[in-house]
């Protein structure tokens, strides 16, 4: 992978109440074991509601460890692929671009792709060709602009509200 750095996030700064752990104003915090039973994994709990309309939590990959705007070109691969598990909820893995034609930049309709937990640890395995704008909002750019120009990997609820929240995620690749 990158050696960039895990984070969290919530819909508390757009005027939600939802709240992540670990928490979005402190560093992150890997969780252990990973899905071979050994080392850590990023993993997030918490609470989603519904005082922002949207309400979510998520956490991200950051693919470098310094500039939080520097993109990679991720043409010359094939998709990316994780380890889950969690508590049974639908959550969305999106590549966050930094291209132009992304009017509303980080919350704009990123490509992504929406997938189950399950609760033992299971592969996923996305073709960039798999990914897809959610219908009805946002800019519309073509994969192939998006994915030249890659600067994070997020995962997010979908949904809301929830009363809990359980999300672990291992060997983030992109290949």
């Amino acid at each position: 992978m990158y050696d960039g750095f895990w984070y969290s996030y919530d819909d508390i700064p757009a005027g939600g109440s939802s709240r992540v752990l670990p928490a979005s104003d402190k560093p992150f915090i890997m969780s252990s074991p990973g899905f071979t039973g050994k080392g850590e994994c990023a993993r997030m709990t918490g609470v989603v509601t519904k005082d922002f309309e949207f309400g979510f939590i998520g956490m991200g990959y950051y693919l470098s460890p310094m500039n939080l705007r520097k993109s990679f070109d991720l043409s010359a691969e094939n998709g990316i692929s994780f380890w889950q598990k969690g508590d049974g909820k639908s959550y969305r893995v999106k590549l966050v671009s930094t291209h132009d034609e992304f009017i509303n930049r980080d919350s704009d309709n990123q490509f992504g792709f929406d997938f189950k937990t399950t609760p033992d640890w299971q592969k996923v395995e996305i073709p960039f060709k798999n990914l897809n704008q959610q219908p009805g909002w946002g800019s519309k750019v073509q994969i192939n602009k998006a994915i030249s120009m890659i600067k994070e990997i997020q995962f997010m609820t979908l949904g809301q509200p929830h009363a809990s929240v359980e999300l672990w995620i291992d060997s983030l690749t992109i290949a």
